[in-house]
């Protein structure tokens, strides 16, 4: 009998090693590939940038992130594959979920929902110091929103915090059949933060069993948008009407100065989600939602929208000053100020007079601009309301607009501090202390 051929082993093995050879060709083939390309560009090397700075956490992510957002490959196939996703398993990728129904949910709203209140750790000052036991997110940012009300309380002006629910908090049903319909009692961190807040004596609104009870009045049943993380124009005003009637109950309410009016107006919007899932062509199998709108306007001004000399995200009413300040975002923007022109347009009929020319033109950036939970403020108080917001932005951005805009704090006597819930997940590490404004004339 032949004796077998030492070489008999690896001829077993053959496609093994094949497979293996392919596997690690195409783990090679996209950093030789990414680099060939930006050497033939006359870019800089990306990989390169990891040795320029040093090798700590948080350059090592930023580093990362540089590498995911400029690789070619990621460009050329990633949303062939978020497409195909998308079709065959409704998969809408790493920043929504899909629902029922065709809704669509932002992630970190879920996560928000399920998650709970997460422990608020932090990394300690030296690996040979044992760092404190951690807390809850939600205590992270009650810490945050006394220190502020304790700076507002020097210059004599009165907290209010309105922590808006996410989507899925309020129509839970759309997310999932297991929730049911008309489901209410959700235990959500927000109102601990709230309890929280009031136990040391800062007054908050809690919008969560106003919505709840709402829901069966309205027509539709619904208080959200369908593709959008944000509220319905009727949901905008309902808020508003709770923030004004929490004010009186307080006694800040102001003296009703103006008789503002209602317009009806409409836009076809599409949804903020879609937008962020960047799947090519996905936008124009959505048709837009045709909403109907309640625009609010000032006897003298009409809508109550910035003019070109204002800092943007900031409304100043020009004729009278406002004792009262919204420090908001996208809650308070949506219908209310300007937005991309990818979002939707106004409906043709809801149209402005040109100030010079009396000619009716349409906006395409207003959608439809005065018809959100600012002016909706303004008019279940009949009063003005100063705003500042910031996209995402009302945990620490809106006050630093504000610690460089002193102006706008001069006469105020209340401030409204609107923020959705989803931020109370960010803790210590997305509410920072920032300084007022420097008092005018001192």
């Amino acid at each position: 009998m032949r004796a077998n051929s030492p070489t008999t082993p690896l001829l077993h093995r053959r496609p093994q090693l094949a497979l293996t050879v392919v596997f690690l060709g195409l783990i090679a083939a996209v950093p030789v590939s990414q680099t060939a390309l930006e050497l033939v560009r006359g870019q800089r090397v990306q990989f390169t940038d990891v040795f320029r700075d040093s090798p700590t956490s948080g350059n090592l992510r930023r580093h990362e992130a540089a590498l995911k957002e400029k690789s070619w490959v990621q460009q050329t196939f990633r949303p062939v594959i978020q497409r195909l996703m998308f079709r065959a398993f409704g998969d809408a990728g790493a920043k929504a979920v899909t629902g029922r129904d065709g809704w669509l949910f932002y992630r970190p709203d879920v996560r928000f929902l399920i998650e709970g209140s997460r422990p608020d750790t932090g990394d300690a000052a030296s690996r040979w110091v044992q760092p404190a036991p951690p807390a809850a997110q939600w205590e992270s940012v009650a810490r945050a929103i006394r220190r502020f009300d304790e700076q507002l309380e020097q210059r004599g002006i009165q907290l209010l915090i309105v922590p808006v629910p996410g989507k899925p908090s309020v129509h839970a049903e759309q997310l999932t059949a297991r929730a049911g319909a008309g489901r209410t009692g959700f235990a959500s961190p927000t109102r601990e933060l709230i309890a929280e807040l009031e136990r040391h004596g800062v007054a908050a609104v809690d919008l969560l069993p106003v919505f709840e009870r709402a829901r069966s009045s309205v027509p539709s049943g619904k208080l959200y948008l369908a593709h959008d993380t944000h509220w319905t124009p009727h949901g905008a005003r309902l808020a508003a009407e709770a923030v004004a009637a929490r004010l009186r109950n307080l006694g800040w309410a102001p003296q009703a100065t103006t008789a503002f009016t209602l317009r009806k107006a409409a836009v076809d919007r599409r949804g903020d989600i879609l937008e962020m899932m960047q799947i090519p062509g996905l936008r124009d199998t959505f048709a837009p939602q045709r909403i109907e709108c309640d625009q609010v306007l000032d006897p003298a001004l009409g809508p109550l929208v910035p003019g070109p000399s204002e800092r943007p995200g900031t409304y100043r009413h020009p004729i009278h000053q406002s004792p009262l300040l919204v420090l908001g975002d996208s809650f308070s923007r949506i219908y209310q100020l300007p937005e991309p022109r990818s979002l939707g347009t106004a409906v043709v009929g809801t149209e402005s007079p040109d100030p010079e020319t009396g000619e009716r033109r349409l906006s395409k950036r207003l959608l439809p601009g005065s018809a959100g939970f600012v002016s909706h403020l303004a008019h279940a108080l009949q009063a003005p309301v100063d705003a500042i917001v910031s996209d995402g932005g009302a945990s620490t951005d809106v006050r630093r607009k504000l610690s460089t805009n002193p102006e706008i704090l001069e006469g105020k006597r209340v401030v409204i501090w609107q923020f959705v819930e989803r931020d109370i997940a960010l803790g210590r590490a997305g509410w920072a202390d920032v300084p007022l404004p420097v008092e005018l004339g001192k």
